[in-house]
């Protein structure tokens, strides 16, 4: 029965679940020091790399706005990057299952190639590169919560709500479209005045109809799960539309700061915290879905005469 379960693997003793939910919350705060750095456009306000005005602390770095968000980013980063790879050593010497120990590995890995990347993007001047450390980013938190995800003491037993294939067609599809929208949005931010007005902008458009069909997937999901007796499901995915409705909210709340907004000066503490705390939203939606479609894969392996029932519920 072993090898139908990712669930029946070992659980993660408890200090490595600890440290995995302290990456995951280190990464979140590091995406909205990273935001800041582009609402603010004070990715070049530090010109060099990999340290800062040739020191790794210069002084009265935080007295001058867009050197204190840029090299404040820098430490933040720093910090994630030891702390993944103390979980990466944690873990190498616990009894953490084998896909624990493969997805902090990489986790190790990626975060040192996302250094890389920016420190690339402040040498070339490259806007190009902007976006991909922006989008290696959100796959980097959705790595970690999966870490957390898998190492949690809650797990064996929650993973073990069965679902159907088609379940998890539709977790792949939702995270695809999630990652989808979230490029189109990274695509937007970075072109800056040549995206405005926004509502004439086609990727705009695009960005903003995923929006809404994303809410209404999951709202489907929902309504789906609680008719098939799958609580598990219908709270995760009550959680996600919740959370999809506060984003709704940033977006417009965004779209309003931002569409008339100048880019010939500072921006003001609503342009820069806003269209942030729209990004850190959207990339705990990606998570969450990524998190989502971990479950749906566990249920899917679940013994076949669990699919079966699980299939008949979902006929009815």
């Amino acid at each position: 029965m072993a090898d139908y379960h990712l669930s029946l693997e070992p659980a993660a003793p408890k200090h490595v679940s600890w440290f995995a939910r302290a990456t995951v919350v280190a990464t979140f705060i590091l995406i909205i020091a990273g935001g800041l750095v582009t609402s603010r456009d004070a990715g070049l306000a530090v010109p060099d790399w990999p340290l800062s005005f040739g020191t790794l602390n210069p002084p009265n770095w935080w007295r001058i706005d867009n050197v204190r968000t840029e090299h404040g980013h820098r430490l933040i980063a720093g910090s994630v990057a030891l702390l993944t790879l103390a979980l990466t050593w944690v873990v190498t010497r616990s009894n953490a299952s084998r896909r624990v120990r493969r997805l902090t590995a990489f986790a190790a890995a990626l975060v040192l190639f996302q250094a890389l990347l920016g420190g690339l993007r402040v040498l070339h001047l490259s806007v190009d590169l902007a976006m991909v450390h922006a989008l290696t980013a959100q796959l980097f938190l959705c790595v970690v919560v999966g870490i957390a995800t898998l190492a949690s003491p809650a797990w064996p037993e929650a993973s073990a709500e069965p679902c159907t294939p088609r379940d998890m067609r539709r977790g792949s599809w939702l995270f695809t479209l999630v990652l989808l929208q979230l490029v189109i949005g990274i695509l937007v931010r970075h072109y800056g005045p040549d995206a405005r007005p926004l509502l004439g902008s086609h990727l705009f458009q695009i960005h903003a109809a995923l929006a809404l069909g994303i809410t209404w997937l999951v709202g489907r999901d929902r309504t789906d799960a609680r008719m098939t007796a799958r609580p598990g499901a219908a709270r995760r995915a009550s959680a996600l539309l919740y959370l999809l409705l506060v984003q709704l909210a940033f977006g417009l709340a965004t779209f309003a700061v931002t569409d008339t907004m100048g880019y010939d000066r500072q921006a003001t503490a609503a342009e820069s915290w806003i269209p942030t705390l729209h990004v850190a939203v959207g990339a705990g939606v990606l998570a969450m879905a990524a998190r989502s479609l971990l479950y749906s894969l566990a249920g899917s392996r679940l013994p076949t005469w669990q699919h079966g029932t699980a299939e008949v519920a979902n006929r009815r």
